[in-house]
């Protein structure tokens, strides 16, 4: 164990376990009297490759010395906030992004470090957290977009057979032509595409945030505004623990609480794309609500076991709360505290760590 964060490890390989939930629940015992501990967070500023960032530092406090001590697990947990911030900053695409853009063009973490140039090595390195140099990721980002890739495949040609150069042609020309709902998704993420502290260091998927919401409808049924609450401290709740969010969405402080930018937009598209269903309900006292429904069975393979675990959290703790007390709650948040007078996007650095409603 270290002492401090002055001790953090510098391995990026162990940036991947960590949950702080698990911190929490896994029985750490003081290395100074085998007694009690205390998780504790505190904002400092680190540095990465020369450059300065502020992250807030997870340690432990022995509670019978009042010294304080970190772990592999939360040294790494601080990192991760380093290496996202970075990545952040230089638009360097996260490890699930690098991963997704090889695999939508159906080939090899060799394969594609070929086209680009890269060491053999290379890619798949960058898939499993190695952050790429500056101009390796400035080749991932334009690998990304399938025309520059087409670019790119044309001038190795010769490391293709012909029946394989046929049909990643053909794949790039299907990627080329299937962006129709382009426009539309890029205004309900504020053009917050790409992962940074507003998406939670997360690229938002639209089949990922449409199991996202049906998993509260299949669990809830919840009403809209409910269903808002629900998705944001799910969101929060799992950045929290693991420094990053589920569904990549930002959020916005309005009057009713936290809610997804464009949360209509995003519903009406996915109800449109026959994810979910949305039905009138008229109340007692004349009021009318709109009700959450699943149209499709919830995919849990899109999730992490600590997604599902944050997810399910979300659900027993609001399970007897009202949704007029959810959002009293949320109103005590610093989310929405900090933002709602100019209805800001809020932060996920900012406010996830400081969420009060759930652990």
């Amino acid at each position: 164990m270290g002492h401090g964060f002055a001790g953090f490890c510098t391995s990026w390989q162990a940036v991947a376990s960590l949950n702080t939930a698990d911190m929490i629940h896994q029985n750490i015992k003081s290395p100074f009297t085998g007694g009690r501990v205390h998780l504790i967070r505190r904002w400092t500023r680190a540095q990465f490759r020369r450059e300065s960032f502020e992250i807030c530092a997870h340690a432990y406090l022995c509670a019978d010395t009042g010294r304080e001590f970190s772990t592999k697990e939360t040294d790494a947990f601080n990192l991760q906030q380093l290496y996202n911030q970075y990545r952040a900053k230089h638009q360097i695409p996260f490890p699930a992004e690098i991963k997704a853009i090889r695999e939508q063009y159906g080939l090899s973490s060799a394969k594609i470090a070929e086209v680009l140039d890269f060491g053999t090595n290379s890619y798949r390195q960058y898939e499993q957290g190695e952050i790429p140099s500056l101009a390796n990721a400035k080749l991932i980002r334009l690998a990304r977009d399938p025309q520059h890739f087409r670019s790119f495949v044309a001038e190795k040609k010769a490391c293709f057979t012909p029946k394989a150069y046929e049909k990643l042609q053909k794949r790039i020309q299907e990627l080329t032509q299937n962006n129709n709902l382009l426009p539309l998704v890029e205004y309900i993420w504020n053009h917050h595409t790409q992962p940074n502290e507003y998406t939670g260091y997360v690229k938002p998927s639209l089949e990922k945030v449409a199991h996202y919401i049906i998993f509260f409808a299949t669990e809830n049924k919840p009403l809209k505004t409910r269903m808002n609450k629900l998705l944001f401290y799910g969101d929060f709740l799992n950045f929290k623990r693991t420094g990053y969010s589920i569904s990549g969405c930002n959020y916005r402080a309005i009057q009713m609480g936290p809610v997804p930018s464009h949360f209509r937009e995003l519903f009406g598209l996915l109800e449109s794309q026959g994810y979910i269903r949305i039905e009138d309900e008229i109340f007692e006292h004349g009021g009318v609500g709109e009700r959450f429904y699943p149209a499709v069975p919830f995919d849990p393979s899109l999730f992490s076991p600590e997604e599902l675990q944050s997810m399910k959290d979300t659900v027993t703790a609001f399970a007897d709360t009202r949704t007029k007390q959810i959002i009293a709650l949320s109103h005590e948040e610093s989310a929405w505290k900090a933002n709602q007078e100019q209805r800001e996007i809020i932060s996920y650095l900012a406010h996830a760590f400081e969420l009060k409603a759930l652990e």
